[in-house]
């Protein structure tokens, strides 16, 4: 893939992915510190806002997993506030009681917020199943609602956008 010029900003904050195992399906709420190109890749250095301890994260913005063909964007946006859906504008947190099974989500879970769908509702539990890899860990866990938000995706020519259901 050629290496594109995306429309972040020295400053902006930003979500960054890791495919770090342990870490994958994740999304940490950066700041964008430095942009520069290493060997013709754009790379970014990176503050993480909810670990004050870590150092800057140097961060090359397209990777591939393991032996993969497909490269993967690594950063994205700030989470949006709403989304528009059938041009209605979306709250994207969820309230008690609004998530289904099925409903692909982020859980906000240790400083950052893990990908995957609803697989059953208990009460104000819901049980969560992490995208396999390298989209995600693979497994499942217990998550409350209150610590969950819509999962969106987002790309440079269609902006966040709503995910496909398959999961891969």
């Amino acid at each position: 893939m050629a290496q594109t010029y995306l429309p972040f900003k020295d400053g902006q904050p930003v979500e960054v992915r890791s495919f770090e195992h342990g870490f994958r399906g994740a999304w940490f709420r950066c700041k964008i510190i430095r942009t520069y190109i290493v060997d013709r890749k754009l790379c970014y250095s990176l503050k993480y806002l909810d670990y004050e301890n870590e150092e800057i994260h140097e961060q090359q913005v397209f990777q591939r997993f393991e032996d993969e063909e497909k490269e993967w964007l690594m950063v994205r946006p700030a989470y949006p506030l709403v989304h528009k859906v059938d041009g209605n504008l979306v709250p994207l947190l969820g309230a008690a009681g609004s998530w289904k099974v099925g409903d692909l989500i982020d859980w906000h879970k240790d400083g950052c917020y893990w990908s995957g769908a609803v697989l059953a509702i208990k009460n104000n539990a819901l049980q969560v199943e992490h995208y396999p890899p390298p989209r995600g860990e693979g497994g499942t866990c217990l998550a409350l609602s209150k610590d969950l938000r819509r999962s969106l995706e987002w790309s440079l020519e269609d902006g966040w956008t709503l995910p496909s259901t398959d999961r891969r």
